[in-house]
């Protein structure tokens, strides 16, 4: 394996992908800060906008850095030198993931350290912080699949919706949890075992998702 071919393809879309990082990066910052506000409209709107800044970065990385080169032809270029599948596949797949982690790291970090930090906040809520945020990288990693399955951008988008929707549901039926929301109003911070579970079940979908992935851009035959 040519980890210095890994490296340029990585350090290349990574390059490109520059301005929209930074972008993605300070809307996940600012909306952040705006979701732990004083003020219980400002903290509404901010938390909707941290999820739409999460999925809106997915799916546009996706499109950019992924399906992108399907439909421009920069394949041609690509698969021209001496870049095996494999490296071709390590490369693409870890820069996609590593443009959507940094972003959506950065939103989760700064959720849950405000939420210790502002003294309006109640410290319960933490609890359902990380059960969300997979929440949205799991659709991202579907999202991936799908763009690696069927490198389609209308069918990629099909699914992003669709974990939408879902992430509202997801959401309704989390807080209707009786021991969930007892525990996000006060300061206590306990986690019951079904907050446990669905934080593994999305970390299972999570990595299952990353290497199936995997597994199918190093199978294809003909990537142009």
């Amino acid at each position: 394996m040519n980890l210095q071919a890994i490296k340029i393809l990585f350090l290349k879309d990574l390059f490109l992908s520059r301005k929209y990082l930074f972008a993605y990066l300070v809307a996940g910052i600012a909306c952040s800060f705006l979701a732990c506000a004083p003020s219980k409209t400002l903290s509404f709107l901010g938390f909707i906008l941290t999820i739409t800044v999460a999925i809106a970065s997915g799916i546009h990385l996706i499109g950019t850095l992924m399906l992108g080169e399907s439909t421009d032809q920069t394949r041609l270029f690509i698969m021209s030198l001496p870049v095996s599948l494999l490296e071709y596949a390590i490369g693409k797949i870890a820069v996609v993931l590593t443009t959507y982690l940094i972003p959506w790291g950065t939103m989760l970090l700064l959720t849950t350290g405000l939420t210790f930090i502002m003294p309006d906040a109640t410290r319960g809520a933490i609890i359902v912080v990380p059960a969300i945020y997979l929440f949205l990288l799991a659709g991202f990693s579907l999202q991936l699949i799908t763009a690696v399955a069927f490198e389609s951008v209308g069918a990629t988008i099909a699914v992003m919706v669709g974990c939408n929707v879902l992430l509202n549901v997801f959401m309704m039926q989390l807080f209707a949890i009786p021991e969930v929301a007892e525990i996000v109003k006060g300061d206590a911070i306990v986690w019951p075992s079904s907050v446990v579970w669905i934080v593994f079940v999305e970390l299972t979908i999570v990595v299952l998702s990353i290497a199936f992935a995997f597994a199918m851009q190093t199978r294809k035959r003909d990537l142009v």
